[in-house]
């Protein structure tokens, strides 16, 4: 059965007895992401709710406008992430000043683009210049740099560090509120000039390492090397930010990372483990479901270790799930190595697959900036209005439509299965939200409560 009007106040019914050895419809959640709600109720329920919904009726039970009432409290709306819908409006940049690496990563999204193009000065110098104006953007916003690989930035070191300190120098003569900058590298490349640069600016450090040895060496090389080049931040007051790719590989061994840092690299910040994008090798759509399914039940077992001990760790989905968004990511301002302008970071050569699609500007040595604002807005639309799949998908709001690298990648057949992933995981978060709600406020876990009232 539909439940249109539910539907139509974004409030979700989530089929979930199978989770308790029932019929899928004979339990359900009831979910509205913009208040914040969700519980759990049976299936005699729901077309109470859909009819309050539809008709409010003061004759209604009490019950069921009460449950109305919490699922449809807009005055405390929650707000989808706000999109920025003018390019000349950005306050972040992302630069990537190479397409050069040292490396060679076994699942490297951007190794075929590699070309040894590094960045024009003149060009970077006027990208800069354009992005920290005060004619352009209010002093009040706080600047936001990211320098990224389409390469390794440490590479091109004298650039890098020209980025550093030509964006502390100007936004503080432009009088602007804040700088933040954030550096990715594979850490294989540090010296004791580059971490007293990195530490007098105050940069944001995260370190592509695959924590284990073992897999370090097998998916990137340079353990040695990375492993002490980490240890060398953190002794110079530098906590970095470790981000380790899963893949077939050590999908099983999530739980050990965190054990790895824990002992091995205790002074870091937190821990990303996100899934692979990897045509390659996940090529079936059985495959592609089953490594999604064994990294949600990973990754969940290697939060609640990490969170037990004091780590944090994250993903995409697990971040998404704690936002209102109405696309997967809000939309890059992407400064690539040719001067051009992309909406994807990791979409950045023209060898890269969907580059045509994702370039929509460029930066000219002379100091001109051009947009195309007609191809702007289509990208930036790529979200859950204009993918019909999202429609009546109670995960919608958690994923935006799904990341764009995705549609350039992957089938449309293992896309639907990365949309199945991306449901399972809301779920599973919403059920242990529950969970927990339900032990604080009655004792009893979600299993307890349900075998008590349903199975007896």
């Amino acid at each position: 059965m539909r439940y249109d009007n539910l539907l139509k106040n974004d409030i979700f019914p989530i089929a979930v007895g199978d989770e308790f050895g029932m019929a899928p419809e004979r339990v359900n959640i009831l979910y509205s992401p913009f208040t914040d709600r969700a519980l759990l109720v049976t299936d005699d329920y729901l077309p109470k709710i859909e009819r309050q919904v539809a008709s409010p009726s003061p004759d209604c039970p009490r019950d069921v406008a009460d449950t109305v009432s919490a699922l449809t409290d807009y005055g405390n709306r929650f707000k989808t992430a706000r999109m920025n819908t003018d390019p000349l409006r950005y306050n972040r940049l992302t630069i990537l000043p190479n397409n050069v690496c040292n490396f060679h990563c076994s699942y490297c999204y951007s190794a075929h683009g590699r070309n040894g193009k590094v960045i024009d000065p003149d060009v970077l110098k006027a990208a800069l210049d354009h992005f920290i104006d005060s004619s352009r953007i209010e002093p009040a916003n706080k600047l936001a740099i990211a320098i990224l690989g389409g390469g390794e930035p440490m590479v091109s070191w004298d650039i890098t560090r020209h980025i550093i300190e030509y964006v502390h120098q100007r936004s503080s003569d432009m009088g602007f509120a804040g700088m933040e900058i954030t550096l990715v590298t594979n850490g294989s490349i540090m010296t004791d000039e580059m971490i007293d640069v990195l530490k007098r600016y105050h940069v944001i450090m995260s370190v592509s390492f695959e924590i284990l040895e073992e897999i370090q060496d097998l998916q990137r090389g340079h353990y040695k090397e990375v492993s002490q080049n980490i240890d060398r931040l953190i002794a110079a007051g530098i906590r970095p930010q470790l981000r380790s790719c899963i893949t077939l590989d050590n999908i099983h061994l999530m739980k050990r990372m965190v054990e790895e840092v824990l002992t091995r690299f205790p002074g870091t910040r937190e821990v990303m483990m996100e899934y692979v994008t990897d045509p390659e090798r996940l090529t079936d759509s059985m495959q592609v479901r089953d490594f999604y399914r064994r990294y949600l039940d990973n990754f969940l077992e290697a939060y609640d270790y990490a969170d037990e001990h004091g780590l944090f760790l994250d993903c995409s989905a697990r971040r998404n799930y704690e936002l209102l968004v109405r696309r997967f990511c809000p939309g890059d301002n992407t400064l690539t190595p040719d001067g051009k302008i992309s909406i994807c970071s990791r979409i950045s050569s023209p060898k890269d697959p969907g580059y045509e699609a994702s370039i929509y500007g460029s930066v000219d040595a002379d100091g001109t900036v051009t947009i195309d604002n007609p191809k702007f807005e289509h990208l930036i639309g790529l979200d859950v209005d204009y993918y019909p799949q999202c429609l009546d998908c109670f995960a919608k709001w958690h994923c935006g439509g799904g990341c764009m690298i995705h549609k350039h990648t992957y089938s449309q057949e293992i896309r639907d299965e990365i949309c199945i992933f991306t449901r399972n995981f809301t779920k599973r978060m919403l059920l242990r939200q529950l969970d927990k709600e339900y032990r604080q406020n009655h004792g009893l876990s979600l299993r307890e409560l349900i075998e008590t009232n349903l199975t007896r």
